[in-house]
């Protein structure tokens, strides 16, 4: 009798492959950094430029791939998917990523008011990623920089959600400067949370590779504490802006995410951060902008006022 023969599955093959390639350009970095230039973007200038958050969510995805290159040995240590696979194609992909960045400055063409704000964030991306920033003790990396590490990181957010649909707008904006400064303070102390996060999730590889990241100088608790002081911070400048009239309810609506955040984020901390904690936090941040984008257009198709000004 013969054994019949079957062809091999493929699947669970190309499922790891696609699994492996999501993990390593870090999408859902990509996605949140999209939503935000999407909802900053239509919140200052009135207008929904999704091309502008393509070009965001292509800065991102150039900065998360050298990244993955640079890091491999923390992200060995923290059993993160995927870096096998970039270890062993490290110089691939670092080609790769400097052609598709240099293609991609075609972008001049239709947005030259876009090219200054995205050289600079590919600077701070190579800054982030290669020892190219002076330092009393000679060139570093931002990311191996106390406080420079998480700080460059929300900088990077202002510029791809903030400054990228103002240039692209010419600089027209239907909110006022004064809100506009509002909508920045808030976003920055928030997103610092999430930096934070994946640093405790990243801790035995940050502390065995010596990078400075607050859980790993001042330990967990006290980058806890940080943290709350970080939402606290953020919730105060909105309440703050909505109250002085700076900004309306519309963006007051915002108020709901830093009390989630802390909500979601407690009881992972208590038993343990996880890259899926940190991944389902991020697109939490996400969904809650999508929402927020989809709720102010249904609102506004209703005939409702688009927006109520205390004072």
């Amino acid at each position: 009798m013969t054994a019949r023969s079957e062809a091999p599955d493929r699947s669970d093959g190309i499922g790891r492959l696609v699994a492996d390639a999501l993990a390593i350009v870090r999408y859902h970095i990509v996605l949140i950094a999209m939503a935000a230039c999407l909802a900053f973007g239509w919140l200052i200038t009135g207008r929904y430029r999704p091309e502008i958050a393509l070009v965001a969510g292509l800065d991102w995805f150039l900065i998360n791939l050298l990244n993955r290159v640079t890091d491999v040995a923390e992200d060995q240590r923290n059993g993160i998917r995927g870096t096998d696979r970039v270890a062993r194609n490290a110089l691939a992909v670092t080609i790769f990523s400097i052609a598709l960045l240099v293609g991609s400055f075609a972008t001049h063409l239709l947005w030259p008011g876009l090219t200054p704000y995205r050289v600079a964030v590919q600077l701070i991306g190579l800054g982030y990623n290669y020892k190219i920033v002076p330092t009393p003790k000679g060139l570093s990396r931002f990311k191996e920089m106390y406080f420079f590490k998480n700080f460059g990181s929300s900088v990077l957010f202002v510029l791809t959600g903030v400054a990228y649909p103002l240039a692209a707008s010419g600089y027209v904006h239907t909110l006022s400067t004064a809100g506009i400064v509002v909508l920045v303070l808030f976003f920055v102390p928030f997103e610092l949370t999430f930096e934070i996060l994946y640093d405790l999730r990243d801790l035995p590889g940050d502390r065995a590779e010596g990078v400075p990241t607050y859980p790993v100088v001042h330990g967990p608790l006290r980058a806890r504490q940080i943290i709350d002081g970080l939402l606290l911070l953020s919730a105060a400048v909105l309440a703050g802006g909505v109250i002085s009239g700076s900004v309306g309810i519309r963006e007051g609506l915002m108020l709901t995410a830093p009390p989630l955040q802390l909500a979601l984020y407690r009881p992972r901390f208590r038993r343990g951060l996880t890259s899926a904690d940190c991944i389902l936090l991020t697109h939490v941040g996400t969904a809650l902008l999508a929402f927020f984008l989809v709720g102010t257009a249904v609102w506004e198709r209703a005939g409702l006022p688009p927006n109520i000004v205390l004072g």
